[in-house]
């Protein structure tokens, strides 16, 4: 009969799985993280406010602006009554279609059909999404490269017709609704122009994120916010703006007290399950970045370390028994 030392095995096997547990969890967090060490900081232009004098001018039909006055929205069929919550369509069309702007809805027919004529190298990256809102984010961007104007999810209603005509005419190449504070660019509501160069390289980003990469996240909701949703737009514009600086039109981030003068979100994120509510909550309250991932991860590799060292005179070399406690009868 052999007389094993069980208190010390438990310690050992549960801290080797609370440290691989640890491990596990800050590897997929650390997917949340938007920053390329190899790239220095760029930091990101908030807009505060429109410029009184942009205001002052915006009915003046010689102020040129290069984000057409195209509203986009998109859902699986014409018929937005099927929408999980109330659809914000007749709302912009009931503000927007007096000055001038077209409303437009998009299917997914529709999207197919733009993805296959001139996206064509989108395609196969499009149709092996495990996620149908994965393809509904890649569709938003296509239709804005390939068209200009602006975007709004059917959560999304308008608050302030002349606040939105302000951001079109600010010269600005593209302009996103914030996420995370002011921290990424989120895409619920964003506008640009048309063959906007920071839109094609967020594609170009999401197909290079398209593929066995994202299969290593676990967690669908990040899998999905890496992949084509605010984590990708955010490392996108880092990675833009390291490479054109000031040479290009500017891209630029609505701060959160503005963003709720031009439009309001209704997000219902009823896609999101257990795993996502979670993740907001991080990142809305906790703000990761590298310092805070790193540091509990290496510690939790030290902790591992330090109670194998305490214990290490009482653990056994074969199956968790030291040979001065064999016994046999």
């Amino acid at each position: 009969m052999v007389a094993v030392p069980r208190g010390s095995c438990l310690k050992l096997l549960a801290a080797t799985i609370v440290s691989l547990t640890a491990l596990l969890v800050l590897h997929q967090l650390s997917y949340t993280n938007t920053n390329d060490f190899s790239l220095p900081s760029q930091p990101i232009e908030v807009l505060d406010q429109c410029p009184p004098s942009t205001l002052s001018n915006i009915d003046d039909s010689h102020f040129d602006t290069t984000i057409p006055n195209t509203i986009h929205q998109i859902w699986k069929t014409t018929d937005v009554s099927t929408y999980p919550a109330r659809a914000s369509r007749e709302y912009w069309k009931s503000m927007f279609e007096p000055r001038g702007y077209q409303v437009k809805i998009w299917t997914d027919d529709d999207i197919l059909s733009l993805i296959k004529s001139k996206y064509s190298w989108l395609l196969p990256t499009y149709e092996t999404y495990d996620h149908n809102i994965q393809r509904a984010d890649l569709a938003r961007l296509v239709v804005i490269h390939a068209e200009g104007g602006i975007y709004a999810d059917l959560d999304v209603h308008p608050r302030s017709v002349e606040a939105t005509m302000c951001l079109q005419h600010l010269g600005l190449q593209a302009v996103f609704a914030p996420t995370g504070g002011a921290a990424g660019l989120s895409n619920h509501f964003f506008m640009a122009e048309k063959g906007s160069d920071f839109l094609m390289w967020s594609l170009q980003e999401a197909k290079r994120r398209g593929g066995s990469t994202s299969k290593r996240i676990l967690l669908p909701y990040l899998r999905v916010f890496w992949s084509t949703g605010p984590l990708m737009l955010t490392a996108a514009y880092r990675q833009y703006m390291w490479m054109y600086g000031t040479n290009q039109p500017r891209v630029a981030l609505l701060s959160e007290s503005h963003v709720r003068t031009v439009v309001g979100h209704a997000a219902g994120r009823s896609w999101h399950g257990s795993d996502g509510q979670v993740l907001n909550y991080i990142s809305d309250h906790l703000h990761l970045d590298s310092k805070w991932l790193a540091i509990p991860c290496v510690g939790a590799v030290l902790v591992f370390f330090w109670i194998v060292r305490r214990n290490r005179g009482n653990f056994p070399q074969s199956m968790c028994c030291n040979k001065k406690w064999h016994s046999e009868v």
